[in-house]
């Protein structure tokens, strides 16, 4: 079981990608980031990739228009996407930072994409997270979350999760629900989530 130390270590996170120990780490970018990107196409707006990995995801949403900014603990996952975004010479930067240091950007987002990493945080990260992200996202703004369920067990692996109230309770007062669709990984429920400034 994943610790919160762990999650909170730029150097578990390196040695995991050094090793190639990163089974959420698949290579291919999920339907509903792809479906996504082909209804809202854009032209040299930004976007951010919230844990970004190497930058499957944010590479995509580049190859659609979006000048992106790929966020990540890890300096050999962003190393990676780099390499990846550079072969096709895409508009990609990474920056080595927390998912709670948003507030260190400057430039407002017309998409946030968090494909699997605020199920991770204690519960004041979430909130420190979602403020700051308030503040980055640009008006009618749109927001892709991905976020597993809690473990069913404790032995279960994986990250800590989170309830779909508990993510309605920390970005409701905040912004609107677009869709919401349902589905799992593996033996866990997850959902899909598009929110939206409304401005």
């Amino acid at each position: 079981m994943i610790t919160d130390t762990e999650l909170n270590s730029a150097d578990w996170w390196d040695s995991r990608y050094s090793e190639g120990a990163t089974p959420w780490d698949q290579g291919a970018v999920a339907p509903e980031v792809a479906s996504f990107v082909r209804a809202h196409p854009n032209h040299g707006g930004w976007a951010i990739d919230i844990g970004c990995g190497t930058g499957t995801h944010g590479r995509e949403l580049a190859r659609y228009g979006y000048r992106v900014v790929g966020l990540d603990l890890s300096q050999v996952a962003l190393r990676r996407a780099l390499t990846l975004a550079e072969e096709e010479d895409l508009g990609w930067v990474g920056v080595q930072a927390s998912a709670t240091d948003l507030h260190l950007l400057r430039q407002p987002f017309d998409i946030a994409l968090d494909v699997g990493c605020f199920h991770g945080l204690a519960s004041e990260q979430q909130q420190a997270y979602a403020t700051a992200l308030l503040r980055r996202l640009g008006a009618d703004g749109y927001f892709l979350l991905y976020a597993v369920h809690p473990r069913t067990y404790p032995e279960q692996g994986g990250p800590p999760g989170i309830e779909p109230e508990q993510v309605e309770a920390v970005f409701a007062p905040l912004l609107t629900v677009e869709w919401r669709q349902q589905g799992c990984q593996g033996e866990r429920k997850a959902d899909w989530w598009l929110w939206r400034l409304i401005c």
